[in-house]
């Protein structure tokens, strides 16, 4: 085994989203220790992941944003990338910006914000993640991200929009898959994630392994949704929490206990450690 692809929300982390339990932090720097690269593999953009995978020098690679991007924080190199254009980027914000909707739009590993949404948190459902988030004062604000993506030529990478007004929900679905260009999580609705249809994250591991020099078939991938279930089915060993949808888990080659058991620590012990 060489490495082990290492998803977040739903499988590595606690409750609270931003923080990994001591048993399988352990694990995981276990893991390092005994020479296997750790890869976060994940839908989070670089900005948004958690503390302790940013403390961990050794996590050089990370596949961000569903394969949106890879970078080696080694040095800074975009190994791939996978982004809407700032085109398509502008009119996808064009959908709801200045409608009092709370978003992030993950671009260049960093999450932009509508100013005026920023500065009156007070009056939206703020995720619990995001709490963290904004007392590190990590995000960037800009009055209309559509006119800043376009006039810097920046893509995004994904959109996270949450706590959509109930009469505003599928008007915004309709809209946003009548572009043709996106794919939407399933379960939209109050909240609505959604990525280039075009992006593909095995496509991405695939440009990061021809530079590592192995391929799937010396990895172990950890997840719990359908955006892990190619990184599941291609894997020497795929493995999907107990938490994880029944598709995801029958595709698996073992299912590890929750992630609020330490499912992750159970996986690495059992087949790295």
């Amino acid at each position: 085994m060489k490495a082990l692809l290492l998803d977040f929300d739903g499988t590595t982390l606690q409750r609270d989203q931003v923080y990994i339990s001591f048993r399988n932090m352990y694990a995981i720097q276990e893991a390092v220790r005994k020479g296997i690269e750790i890869i976060p593999c994940t839908g989070r953009c670089a900005d948004m992941f958690p503390p302790q995978i940013e403390a961990e020098k050794e996590i050089r690679y990370w596949v961000t944003s569903n394969g949106g991007r890879v970078v080696d924080r080694a040095t800074g190199e975009v190994i791939y990338q996978s982004l809407f254009t700032p085109e398509e980027s502008a009119m996808l914000c064009r959908l709801y910006e200045g409608q009092q909707i709370y978003s992030e739009i993950a671009a260049d590993g960093y999450i932009y914000m509508e100013t005026e949404i920023a500065e009156h948190l007070e009056r939206y459902a703020v995720p619990p993640h995001h709490v963290w988030f904004f007392l590190e004062k990590r995000e960037k604000r800009v009055e209309k991200p559509s006119e800043y993506f376009l006039q810097h030529g920046i893509g995004v990478e994904k959109f996270n929009i949450y706590g959509v007004p109930k009469e505003k929900q599928q008007p915004l679905i309709d809209a946003l898959l009548a572009t043709g260009i996106v794919e939407i999580s399933p379960g939209a609705g109050k909240d609505i994630q959604f990525f280039p249809k075009r992006q593909k994250r095995k496509e991405a591991m695939n440009q990061l392994f021809e530079k590592l020099g192995y391929g799937f078939e010396e990895v172990m991938s950890i997840g719990d949704s359908f955006l892990d279930k190619d990184m599941i089915v291609n894997a020497k060993v795929g493995v999907a929490v107990g938490n994880a949808a029944d598709d995801v888990k029958a595709v698996a080659d073992y299912v590890a206990p929750p992630f609020d058991k330490d499912g992750v620590a159970d996986a690495i012990e059992k087949f790295i450690l």
